[in-house]
């Protein structure tokens, strides 16, 4: 979701800015380790010792996220792929680290229509780089995710779905060692769809 259909980095960011703050540490450290990861896991990274401290902080972090949405937009082009996606009945899933109320209000504030089928960290019990969310996001598709295709602009994101045997293409300009060898695009503006026989073509036009 966030970086790969909508862009709401500048607000998480803010907020974890806020909670580096408050704790003393240090933000680069916190944004390298949590883009594309359940905050539960970021939070536990770094304030390890407290199990119930923990919880209180991820419910503090996601309640900031679900009370502002100051800064959204969609990754340019997102809202008309998903619409043209959904005419040509192409099967697809949001694959996100965020709470599914979370994930439906920011693809709200982005104007970018939230599709019917999604794996959350609802849904999980390991997130990424675990190939758990990728493996349960083909199988809403009850599809072998070797013939799906996985967006993902994290090294979390990437790892996870490489793992789970997805066709995985970057999105936007990760360039960690995660992104090495993959297909990438910078926008969905120029991606295509075409069926072929009973499938379908992803491309990217000039």
């Amino acid at each position: 979701m966030d970086g790969t259909l909508v862009d709401s980095n500048a607000l998480v960011e803010q907020i974890w800015r806020e909670f580096a703050d408050v704790h003393g540490l240090d933000l680069t450290a916190i944004l390298d380790y949590s883009h594309g990861r359940p905050s539960i896991d970021t939070v536990r990274r770094f304030l390890p010792d407290d199990e119930a401290e923990q919880w209180r902080w991820r419910d503090e972090v996601e309640a900031q996220g679900m009370a502002r949405i100051d800064g959204i937009v969609e990754v340019p082009g997102a809202a008309e792929f998903i619409r043209r996606a959904t005419a040509s009945e192409i099967p697809f899933a949001v694959v996100t680290s965020a709470p599914r109320d979370l994930a439906v209000k920011r693809f709200g504030a982005a104007g970018v229509p939230f599709p019917e089928l999604a794996v959350t960290a609802d849904d999980i019990t390991v997130g990424k780089p675990d190939p758990q969310p990728f493996a349960l996001g083909a199988q809403l598709l009850r599809l072998p995710a070797a013939v799906c295709a996985a967006f993902e602009d994290s090294g979390a994101g990437l790892a996870s779905a490489r793992g789970a045997g997805a066709v995985t293409v970057v999105v936007g300009g990760y360039a960690g060692p995660e992104a090495a060898g993959l297909e990438r695009i910078r926008h969905w503006h120029n991606v295509e769809i075409e069926p072929v026989n009973g499938a379908f073509r992803l491309y990217e036009s000039a």
